[in-house]
């Protein structure tokens, strides 16, 4: 944070702050970008940088939590919350399923097992992760299964 605020680019993807925007893409456009990732991305094997993404499911949950607390208080005493606000409410023991289904079936052993990037501002963290990036950035976060 400290180094945004002094005008330095992030140190690591993490401390990026800014919402993952880039060009939006149809299905087709989508499926060609994830076919270029997977021919482009040089891959290992080995360890990497261990388990990351679980601390940063953990501090995920943990603001989660918090927000949704502020959202119950701001409903009990009659103040006015967005749709979002609404909806996170409502959905909030889906949100902790899922929390508990990474934790459950994503275990730091099984993260290390994953094929790692080589290069590129993923490096070091598995190629999956590169890919639901690119996934997020290019659909607006939308989902249709």
């Amino acid at each position: 944070m400290l180094r945004q605020l002094i005008g330095l680019t992030p140190s690591t993807i993490w401390d990026d702050q800014h919402p993952v925007r880039a060009e939006i893409f149809g299905a087709e456009r989508l499926e060609l970008h994830g076919r270029s990732l997977a021919a482009d991305q040089a891959v290992t094997t080995s360890n990497g940088r261990g388990d990351p993404l679980g601390k940063r499911l953990a501090a995920n949950a943990e603001s989660l939590l918090e927000c949704y607390g502020g959202m119950v208080d701001a409903v009990e005493e009659s103040r006015p919350i967005t749709p979002a606000a609404e909806w996170l409410i409502d959905n909030f023991h889906l949100v902790e399923r899922q929390v508990r289904a990474v934790r459950l079936h994503l275990p730091p052993s099984f993260y290390r097992q994953l094929p790692k990037l080589v290069s590129g501002p993923f490096a070091g963290y598995p190629r999956v992760f590169g890919v639901a990036w690119a996934y997020v950035a290019h659909s607006d976060s939308s989902f249709n299964p």
